[in-house]
């Protein structure tokens, strides 16, 4: 995919997961009688809108995402607006009827926690389609496509092009077998029988064995890249609809509690507070892996803008101004204190906030660009 249609492909998906996110809000806050003043598909200069039902609803010009704007999600800065044009606060009331910050403080925290929700069963009905589908399995021998620098195939002599048959003397008919089988023999000698140039050959390898974080930074136990000879169509991993959806939650859940560990190594290294930076990745990174992703099966695709759709739920769950989790914390404060912040101190937290997350995706993005310069 050419660099043009990667980053159409990029936005097309950043799209999808910020709406189902805001449609979330907006529809657990339309339901909550708060008034809803706009739903925009990505952010102004508008191209267009139309009002209906109280709401306007806008076309914009920049395409990263979409917005939901309430009446009373700034506190009340539309009632002091509407103090200094000369309104009565019997008049201020009634127009602050549907104000988000005048609700019960439960449902504030339904409505922000709704975005979250809506990510999350996205994510949990992508994983069940996914599921649902006839899989594409690796048949015959492996063909070495990339070796890793510095692992344990180039210390053997493992060279790209070569063709592995058999591993200590056995063939295995499905692919990912053979690779398993090299796995599980971490630190003992494996000989793998490799064709080269016609000629079959042994080369001694010993599989090395890998942490969680490196696994997921893709290294391999001997460190190699491989196509299977063929791809076989198999049937589905599910045996019912119902099978589905429960794997498809399951996958989601078991994934979202992951993600807080490896986001905290992933910042302390980009900090300088441990040794590696983990796995995360910024727009370029996720980009990059888009372009890369759409010329995969589509259940690969599925599962991919799944994984996207669980992170950005647990990223906004996250208690930090000015995500989900952070506006969450703020209420829960303000509940306890039994008064809101001051306008201005509740600014000054959110703009804070919003400059840590900045830096943070500046410090990534770095990281993905030196690691796309790399190779």
């Amino acid at each position: 995919m050419d660099v043009l249609g990667t980053i159409l492909a990029f936005i097309g998906v950043l799209v999808v997961l910020v709406l189902v996110h805001e449609l979330g809000h907006f529809i657990v806050a339309k339901r909550a009688g708060i008034t809803v003043q706009e739903f925009g598909v990505g952010f102004p200069p508008r191209i267009g809108s139309v009002v209906w039902h109280g709401t306007r609803y806008s076309l914009n010009w920049i395409p990263l995402g979409g917005f939901v704007k309430m009446l009373g999600e700034d506190g009340e800065s539309e009632a002091d607006k509407m103090r200094k044009r000369g309104l009565s606060d019997s008049a201020i009331d009634k127009a602050m009827e549907g104000a988000f910050n005048r609700k019960p403080i439960w449902v504030r925290i339904v409505v922000l926690v709704a975005g979250v929700a809506m990510n999350f069963l996205l994510a949990a009905v992508l994983f069940a389609v996914a599921l649902s589908l006839p899989g594409m399995e690796g048949r015959g021998p492996l063909t070495v496509t990339e070796i890793q620098p510095g692992s344990p195939a180039v210390a053997a002599g493992l060279e790209v092009e070569d063709v592995i048959v058999a591993a200590d003397g056995r063939t295995f008919p499905v692919s990912r077998d053979l690779t398993a089988y090299v796995r599980s023999r971490a630190g003992h000698l494996v000989e793998l029988t490799v064709r080269r140039d016609g000629k079959e050959t042994a080369i001694s390898v010993t599989p090395r064995t890998l942490s969680d974080a490196e696994e997921a930074k893709g290294l391999g136990a001997v460190g190699f890249s491989y196509e299977p000879d063929r791809f076989v169509e198999v049937p589905p991993s599910v045996g019912s609809p119902a099978e589905a959806a429960w794997k498809g939650i399951t996958a989601a859940g078991d994934l979202a509690v992951k993600i807080p560990g490896g986001l905290a190594t992933a910042v302390a290294g980009l900090l300088g507070l441990a040794p590696d930076a983990g796995t995360a990745v910024g727009p370029i990174g996720i980009a990059s892996e888009t372009g890369r992703v759409l010329r995969a099966p589509l259940v690969s695709q599925l599962i991919f803008v799944g994984i996207l759709s669980v992170n950005l739920a647990v990223l906004n769950v996250l208690p930090f101004p000015p995500l989900d989790g952070g506006r969450i914390a703020v209420t829960v404060v303000e509940a306890v204190r039994r008064r809101r912040l001051p306008a201005e101190r509740e600014a000054l937290v959110y703009l804070t906030g919003f400059m840590v997350l900045i830096l943070l995706v500046i410090l990534i993005s770095i990281r993905d660009v030196a690691n796309l310069i790399g190779g």
